[in-house]
C-alpha cells in the first residue's frame, strides 16, 4: 500500500488512536495509548510532526496524581534525560559526552534514564562519576520520579525518544514551576513529543531548525549542533595518509531501509560489482538483504556488524572515502568523516547539515561522482577547510559552550550559511508514502497486506 490510500489509512488510524486516548480513564492505559500514538507517527514518518493537544490532554488527566517531595530548587543539577542508552548510534554519546563535559567544568550534572540502558553505557557513566537515576515501575511511578528529579534541577535537557510522553509530561510540570527544559531535536525528520512544551528547542542542523519552525510550535530555538568525536587528528592531505583501499559506511539497518527497499543494495551492486570497489558496512549485521548480489559484489562487501565506537573510528580513519547512509542519512558519523578529512558521498536526503553538498540527486549521479573521484582524486583544499570548520564549530567543547549559553538564556543561530529553498523538509514523508513500509500498532486490525 502506498500513495493516497496509505495516507488515508494513516489518517484513519490517527483518529482511532485519538479517540481511544480521549476516552481512556485508566492513567497507565492512557500513557500506553499515547506512546503508541507517538510511535505510530514516528516509525511511519507521517505528515504529523507534533500533537500538543495530546500532550496537554494527557498532562491534564495525570497532573492531579503527581506527588512532589518538596519545594522547587532552581539552583540544583543540570539533568540530562535519555529514554534509552545504546552502545551504537550517535544519540547516546551526544547526551553522555555533553554531560561529562559539563561535569568536568564543575557543573552539578545528573543523568536520568526513563526506560533502559545497556551495561556498557551504565558502566561508562558510573566511571565518570555522574549520578545516574534509572526509572522503574509503572508509567505513573516513572512520572513521579521524573517530576521530582526535574524540580530539583537548574535545567533539564531532554534527549528522549519521540514517543516518551512520560518525560514530556514531567517537563510540562517542571516548566510550570519555573524549571527551564530544553529539547535536543534528534527528531528532525519526524514526529516527537516535547518540542512544543519546552523553553527552547536545541537544533542539530539547519534542516532541523526549519522543520521546527514549519511544523511545530516552539517557544524558542537555539543551535546546538552534533559534536564530533574528540579525535587527535590533523587535517593532513589525503595523499600523505596511510589509507585503505576501501569505502566505508556506518549506520543501522533502518538507515538503509533494508527491510523494505533495494535502493542501497542496488547501489552496492554498482559500487562493488561493476566498479569492483571494496565497501565496509558498520552497524548492519544481517547479510540476508545482500544475498542476491553478484559473486564479485559479495567478495568486495564486508559486513562488520556492530562495532565499538573506537573500532569504528579506526576503520573510518583508514578508509579512502565515506558513503553516507541512505535513504536516511546524516548524523555523527558524517561529522566524524568530515573531521577525518575523508571524501564523502551520499544520495539525496532532506539536507540541512553543514557540508551536505556531497549529496547526489540520484544513485546514478552518486556513481558518476565516485567515478570522477576514482579518476581525479579528492579536492584536498576543500577537505582541509571542511575539517577545520568541523574542528572549530562542532567540537564537544564548542557544543557544550552553546548548551551552557542557552541554559543561561542565550539563543544562538545556525553558525553556517545555508539555502533554505534547497532543503526538502518533507523528503522523508514523501519517501514513506511512496514505499510499502507501514507500521500499525499491534492492537489495531485492518484489512491490508501483511505489515512489516
Amino acid at each position: 500500500m502506498h500513495g493516497p490510500a496509505k495516507e488515508q489509512l494513516a489518517i484513519k488510524i490517527d483518529g482511532v488512536l485519538l479517540q481511544a486516548i480521549e476516552k481512556s480513564e485508566d492513567l497507565n492505559q492512557l500513557f500506553n495509548l499515547a506512546e503508541h500514538y507517538g510511535k505510530f507517527h514516528w516509525l511511519n514518518t507521517t505528515s504529523r510532526w507534533a500533537c500538543p493537544e495530546v500532550e496537554r490532554h494527557v498532562f491534564h488527566k495525570v497532573s492531579s496524581a503527581i506527588t512532589t517531595n518538596g519545594k522547587t530548587v532552581t539552583k540544583g543539577a543540570i539533568t540530562h534525560v535519555l529514554s534509552e542508552g545504546y552502545d551504537v548510534g550517535g544519540h547516546t554519546p551526544l547526551c553522555v559526552n555533553l554531560a561529562k563535559e559539563q561535569a568536568q567544568r564543575g557543573e552539578h550534572v545528573q543523568l536520568v534514564i526513563t526506560r533502559n540502558v545497556t551495561p556498557n553505557v551504565a558502566s561508562d557513566i558510573k566511571q565518570s562519576g555522574i549520578a545516574t537515576h534509572i526509572c522503574s515501575g509503572s508509567h505513573l511511578e516513572k512520572l513521579n520520579s521524573l517530576t521530582n528529579l526535574f524540580l530539583q534541577s537548574k535545567a533539564v535537557v531532554l534527549h528522549i525518544h519521540p514517543d516518551d510522553i512520560v518525560a514530556c509530561c514531567a517537563a510540562i510540570f517542571a516548566e510550570r514551576e519555573g524549571i527551564p527544559c530544553l529539547f535536543v531535536n534528534h527528531a528532525d525528520i519526524h514526529f516527537s513529543y516535547g518540542p512544543s512544551q519546552c523553553s527552547t528547542v536545541l537544533e542539530i542542523s539547519a534542516g532541523s531548525w526549519l522543520s521546527t519552525q514549519a511544523f511545530r510550535h516552539p517557544k524558542s530555538q537555539s543551535f546546538l549542533g552534533i559534536p564530533c568525536t574528540d579525535l587527535n587528528v590533523s587535517n593532513e592531505p589525503t595523499e600523505d595518509k596511510v589509507t585503505g583501499n576501501y569505502f566505508i559506511t556506518v549506520g543501522g539497518a533502518h538507515k538503509y531501509h533494508l527491510d523494505n527497499s533495494t535502493i542501497f543494495v542496488d547501489f552496492v551492486e554498482e559500487l562493488c560489482g561493476k566498479l569492483d570497489e571494496k565497501l565496509k558496512i558498520i552497524g548492519v549485521g544481517n547479510a540476508t538483504p545482500f544475498s542476491k548480489l553478484s559473486d564479485k559484489a559479495k567478495r568486495n562487501l564486508e559486513i562488520l556488524g556492530t562495532q565499538t565506537r573506537d573500532a569504528t573510528i579506526r576503520q573510518m580513519r583508514n578508509a579512502k572515502a565515506y558513503i553516507d547512509s541512505f535513504p536516511e542519512g546524516g548524523g555523527t558519523s558524517v561529522t566524524n568523516a568530515m573531521l577525518l578529512c575523508l571524501p564523502i558521498f551520499g544520495c539525496k536526503a532532506k539536507g540541512g547539515m553543514f557540508g551536505d553538498d556531497y549529496l547526489s540527486a540520484s544513485t546514478t549521479e552518486l556513481i558518476d561522482r565516485i567515478q570522477h573521484f576514482r579518476k581525479d582524486g579528492p579536492n584536498i583544499k576543500k577537505l582541509q577547510e571542511r575539517a577545520e570548520f568541523i574542528r572549530k564549530t562542532f567540537s564537544l567543547k564548542t557544543c557544550a559552550d552553546r548548551l551552557e549559553s542557552t541554559i543561561a538564556g542565550g539563543r544562538l543561530q545556525v553558525p553556517f550559511d545555508f539555502q533554505a529553498d534547497e532543503i526538502d523538509l518533507t523528503f522523508y514523508q514523501k519517501q514513506w508514502l511512496s514505499s510499502e513500509r507501514f507500521y500499525v500498532p499491534p492492537f489495531i486490525k485492518i484489512n491490508s497486506p501483511k505489515q512489516q
